[in-house]
C-alpha cells in the first residue's frame, strides 16, 4: 500500500487495518502527515511500514506539539523586540547573512533573561501558556503522535543556493521531527515529482541500503537565508527604478490609445484651378476622434454648398471622442497602429512583471536578459503604432472629381504620450541589459 502526503497517511491506517487478514502486506508512505498514531502503535508497525521525509518537510512535522512550540516560540520572540516594531519589520523584511545574524539579533532583542515581565502582553501570553498546559496534561491532546514505521529521512548536503541537491538517506527516529524547520524549502520540498527523481537516483535496492547517523553531539543549527522576500531589493535599488520606468511606460501605452487627440490634422483644400482653402482640421486618434461644434454665439449655415465657403474659424473643439464610422476606410498604417499598441502593453506588462520578481528575489543572467528582450519588443511595437501618421488620415485624398484635400499632421497629447512611452520602454531594455551583464559576472 503506498501513497503521499495525506494519502500516505491514509495508506498507513489502511495498512494497519488490512495486515490481519494479509500477513504479507507492505506499506510504503512517502511524506506522510506526523500526527498518525501514538508511540507504542508507530513502533509496533516498524515490521510493514517505512515512511520518507525529505529533508524540510513541513507536513512529516505538523503535530500538535510542534504546532504549540512554533506558537511559544514566535511570542517569546516579540516579547523580546526592544525596538519598535516597525523598525523590527523593516530590518528582517530582508535576508540577513548568517555572518550578522548574532549581531542584527543582539541589535533588535534582549535576552531571555531580561524580558519585561511586568506588561500586560506578557501577563496575557503566561495565562494562555498556562491554560494550555493544564488541558495538554488532563485532555486528550495529551497524547502524542508520531510518524509510524521505520523513517528514512533525506538530507540534502549541497547545501543553500545549490541548484541541484546531494540527498544521502539514513534511517531517523521518529522523535527527530519534534520542531517545525522554518526555511524557503519546507514547502518545495513536499513535492512528489522531485521525490521520485530523488529516489530513483539513490538506486535503494530491496534491502534499503540506508546509512545511520549518530547524533547525540549537538549540531550548530544552519540558519537558511530566506530566497523570495518583498521590495528586499537583493540586486540594490536600480531595480526599483527600473519598475517606476517601465511603469510608466506602461501606463503611457495605456493612455496614447484611449483618447482622440493622437495626432492634430490640418486640411487644405485644393480646386480644379489649383487655389487652396483652408479645411476644417480636427483632432483625432487611432479609435476616436474629435468632433467640431461652433463656437458660442456664431450661427454656423447648415446649407453651405460649396465647401470654399466654409468658415473655419466658426468651429472649435468639442472635446468629445466619437468612435470611427464605416464612412473612414481604415488602411493598413492604420490597423498596424490599432494592433501595435494593445501588444506594446501586453508585452510590457510581462517584462514590467519580471522587473517586481527581481525586487523580491535575486535573477539570474537568463532572466534579465528576456527581460530586456520584452522591453525592447514593447519598444519595437510602440513605435510602430506612430504608422498612424502614414494613414488615411494624415495624407491627401480625392473626395470629388475636380478638389483634393491635403492633410497635414503633427503629433497631439496621446502621440508624444507614445513617443515618450516609446523612450522609457528602450531605456528599460538597455538598464536590464547592463542588469543582465552584472549578473554574468557576479556569477
Amino acid at each position: 500500500v503506498v501513497g503521499h502526503s495525506l494519502g500516505g497517511g491514509c495508506a498507513q491506517v489502511l495498512s494497519l487495518m488490512l495486515r490481519p487478514s494479509f500477513p504479507s502486506l507492505r506499506c510504503f508512505a512517502f511524506e506522510p502527515p506526523g500526527c498518525i498514531f501514538d508511540e507504542n502503535l508507530a513502533e509496533d508497525c516498524k515490521e510493514w511500514i517505512i515512511s520518507i521525509v525529505r529533508h524540510d518537510d513541513l507536513v512529516p512535522r505538523i503535530t500538535q506539539p510542534n504546532l504549540e512550540s512554533l506558537r511559544d516560540e514566535f511570542l517569546d520572540v516579540i516579547a523580546r523586540i526592544k525596538v519598535p516594531k516597525y523598525k523590527a519589520f523593516h530590518d528582517v523584511r530582508a535576508p540577513c547573512p548568517e555572518s550578522h545574524l548574532k549581531k542584527r539579533n543582539e541589535k533588535m532583542l534582549c535576552p531571555k533573561k531580561e524580558i519585561d515581565r511586568d506588561t500586560e502582553f506578557y501577563a496575557i501570553v503566561q495565562a494562555f501558556r498556562n491554560e494550555r498546559a493544564l488541558k495538554n496534561q488532563t485532555g486528550a491532546v495529551a497524547t502524542k503522535l508520531y510518524i509510524p514505521g521505520r523513517i528514512i529521512h533525506l538530507v540534502d548536503t549541497a547545501g543553500a543556493g545549490a541548484e541541484t541537491g546531494i540527498y544521502v538517506p539514513y534511517w531517523a527516529s521518529k522523535y527527530e521531527f519534534n520542531q517545525v524547520i522554518l526555511s524557503s524549502r519546507m514547502l518545495p520540498d513536499h513535492a512528489m515529482p522531485p521525490l521520485v527523481e530523488i529516489l530513483n537516483s539513490l538506486n535503494l535496492d530491496e534491502e534499503h541500503e540506508v546509512k545511520t547517523w549518530h547524533t547525540e553531539e549537538a549540531v550548530e543549527e544552519e540558519i537558511e537565508v530566506r530566497r523570495i522576500v518583498p521590495f528586499s531589493n537583493p540586486h540594490g535599488r536600480l531595480p526599483m527604478t527600473l519598475m517606476a520606468v517601465s511603469l510608466c511606460a506602461f501606463i503611457m501605452s495605456i493612455a496614447c490609445a484611449q483618447g482622440c487627440s493622437f495626432v492634430s490634422r490640418t486640411t487644405m483644400i485644393q480646386d480644379a484651378n489649383g487655389e487652396l482653402y483652408p479645411g476644417l482640421g480636427l483632432d483625432a486618434g487611432i479609435w476616436s476622434y474629435a468632433v467640431m461644434k461652433c463656437k458660442k454665439g456664431v450661427s454656423c449655415e447648415s446649407n453651405i454648398t460649396d465647401i470654399t465657403e466654409l468658415n473655419v474659424n466658426d468651429f472649435e473643439d468639442s472635446h468629445y471622442c466619437q468612435p470611427y464610422s464605416d464612412v473612414f476606410v481604415i488602411d493598413g498604417h492604420w490597423k498596424l497602429a490599432r494592433i501595435a499598441g494593445p501588444f506594446a502593453s501586453l508585452v510590457g506588462l510581462v517584462g514590467l512583471a519580471f522587473c517586481g520578481v527581481a525586487t523580491c528575489t535575486k535573477l539570474g543572467k537568463r532572466s534579465w536578459t528576456n527581460m530586456s528582450v520584452f522591453f525592447l519588443v514593447a519598444c519595437v511595437l510602440q513605435g510602430m503604432q506612430l504608422s498612424y501618421l502614414r494613414s488615411d488620415m494624415c495624407t491627401d485624398w480625392d473626395f470629388s472629381s475636380d478638389m483634393t484635400a491635403m492633410a497635414a499632421c503633427k503629433l497631439s497629447t496621446e502621440g508624444i504620450l507614445a513617443v515618450v512611452a516609446c523612450i522609457l520602454w528602450f531605456v528599460s531594455s538597455g538598464t536590464s541589459l547592463v542588469m543582465s551583464r552584472q549578473a554574468k559576472h557576479s556569477s
